[in-house]
C-alpha cells in the first residue's frame, strides 16, 4: 500500500510543473522574408514552492526551439545556448531583448507581425506547456 502511495504521488508531484508556471507579456518577433530564426520574449512566475526546470520547446512550425542568453565575449555580445533554465519557487524569470530569449532555429516560415504561433515548452520531466504567443513587429 505505501509504495502504490509514493508511485501515485511522484507522479503528481512531476505533472506539477506546467500547472504551476504562469506566462505574461509572452511574443515572438516577426521575420523579414528570408530569416528563419526568431526569438520569443516573456514572464516566466513559478507558483510553485518547488524548482521548475525548462529545458527548451518544440513545435512542427520549426526545427529548434532552445534557451539563450547573451554574453559579453571579447567585448563583443554573443548569444550562448544554455541547456535548462532553472525557476526557484516563488520566483519570476523574465526574458527580454538582449538577455534570457527563446531561439526558434530553423522556421518553416516567416512570422508576421499580428499573427500567433503555438508552441510547447518542454520541463526537465518530459511534462509540456503549450502556449499561443502573439507575433509583433520589431519595427515600431
Amino acid at each position: 500500500m505505501k509504495s502504490i502511495l509514493c508511485i501515485l504521488l511522484s507522479f503528481f508531484c512531476q505533472n506539477l510543473s506546467a500547472q504551476q508556471l504562469t506566462i505574461n507579456e509572452g511574443y515572438l518577433r516577426a521575420t523579414p522574408p528570408g530569416q528563419m530564426m526568431s526569438s520569443a520574449f516573456m514572464k516566466l512566475t513559478n507558483n510553485s514552492d518547488q524548482t521548475i526546470i525548462i529545458t527548451g520547446g518544440e513545435s512542427s512550425k520549426v526545427k529548434a526551439i532552445e534557451i539563450h542568453n547573451h554574453a559579453m565575449r571579447d567585448g563583443m555580445m554573443s548569444m550562448e545556448h544554455i541547456p535548462q533554465l532553472r525557476i526557484a519557487a516563488g520566483k519570476s524569470i523574465t526574458m527580454a531583448p538582449g538577455g534570457l530569449n527563446f531561439m526558434f532555429i530553423g522556421l518553416h516560415k516567416a512570422l508576421v507581425a499580428g499573427e500567433t504561433f503555438s508552441f510547447d515548452l518542454v520541463f526537465e520531466n518530459g511534462e509540456r506547456q503549450s502556449l499561443t504567443l502573439p507575433i509583433k513587429s520589431i519595427v515600431n
